[in-house]
């Protein structure tokens, strides 16, 4: 597998794959089949800053021009990558390269930057096989000038500028709880926690019979969290999702088998194909899940007539989370009544969580 490979072939021979979905990357709109370009979400007026292009399966593109609207242009180096000089003025950065287009916040430099390298947003899961956005200041706008690290293994700065950064994960880092750590210029705010998730597809049969159904399943590895999946059709014509979608998005069951199966009925014989990729939690947003299994802990040693009245708010977690709030204010209640032990704790738990919104 490349270090970018966009697309990972499942076992059997099917023609599953898991899909490279940058958080800071636009594909072009009319398919995958042209570059993607990939910046950092906010660069710093005048200063330096890098993008990288990737091909078709995701592996960094050299020789590849870019061009800015107002005219400027660059060219990929050996890497893949390009530094440039972000705009003078405050604004909307737009860079093309064939059908592909990314744009990027230009912002006005900060008068009293901190000294040293800071590390303020990150996300607290991301999957193994995409890109995702790191925000601080005192970063290297050349790409090459940071450094990025999951635990021991070293990931790829793909996308720089002082305050943002696009890091890819090393195709050997293990799934789990990691530390993420960030270098510039020798200096280093120390580790993050963050959570790495590998999406892991495999199938019944490699082909179906027209009208015939089958289903293929997504193993999550490195998070018993219950997680979000953007599923994929990339062969239309051969298979069908449920409904006929060709986007589909699933939840696993959380816990060890962290798993989700998706159904799927044959339109043609031939080998099919879809991708999946992680929708991550919002940054934010109350961490729902965990609210949930606070809930579903407190349900095991709920006391008599509280099981009950658990099962409603976990069952509107589990289809709804954008109702947390109206849980939390259920909760709020519930705490009124002074539960207590550890069957109230788990309770004030989940409570504080879904304060966040």
């Amino acid at each position: 597998m490349r270090i970018l490979a966009k697309i990972v072939h499942a076992a059997l021979g099917v023609a599953l794959s898991v899909a490279l979905a940058a958080a800071a990357t636009q594909a072009p709109a009319g398919g995958t089949n042209a570059a993607t370009i990939v910046l950092p979400r906010l660069v710093v007026a005048g200063r330096p800053a890098t993008l990288a292009v990737l091909d078709a399966q995701g592996a960094l593109l050299p020789g590849a021009e870019v061009e800015f609207l107002g005219g400027a242009k660059v060219t990929t180096d050996a890497t893949g990558r390009a530094t440039f000089t972000a705009p003078a003025e405050a604004g909307v950065l737009v860079a093309q390269s064939g059908g592909a287009k990314a744009s990027a916040a230009v912002i006005l430099p900060a008068e009293n930057s901190p000294d040293g390298v800071q590390v303020t947003e990150t996300p607290q899961l991301i999957s193994l096989h995409e890109p995702f956005s790191v925000g601080g200041g005192g970063f290297r706008g050349e790409a090459e000038g940071t450094r990025a690290w999951l635990g021991e293994q070293p990931a790829l700065v793909l996308a720089a500028s002082p305050v943002a950064l696009v890091v890819q994960p090393g195709p050997r880092t293990p799934p789990g709880a990691t530390q993420l750590v960030i270098e510039a210029g020798g200096r280093s705010p120390g580790p993050v926690a963050i959570t790495v998730v590998s999406l892991e597809v495999s199938a019944e049969k490699k082909q179906l019979a027209p009208k015939e159904k089958g289903k293929f399943t997504v193993q999550a590895r490195g998070s018993e969290q219950r997680l979000e999946v953007e599923v994929r059709n990339s062969t239309p014509d051969v298979v069908k999702l449920p409904e006929g979608a060709e986007v589909l998005r699933v939840r696993t069951r959380g816990g060890a088998e962290n798993s989700a199966e998706v159904e799927l009925e044959g339109r043609r014989t031939g080998d099919f194909s879809v991708s999946v990729r992680l929708i991550p939690p919002v940054a934010g947003l109350p961490d729902v899940e965990m609210a949930r299994q606070k809930l579903v802990a407190a349900q095991r040693i709920a006391p008599k007539g509280w099981a009950t009245r658990l099962d409603n708010l976990i069952e509107r977690l589990e289809k709804n989370p954008q109702e947390a709030s109206k849980v939390r204010n259920t909760l709020e209640k519930m705490l009124a009544e002074k539960p207590q032990g550890e069957f109230g704790r788990l309770l004030e738990g989940a409570w504080l969580i879904l304060l966040k919104r």
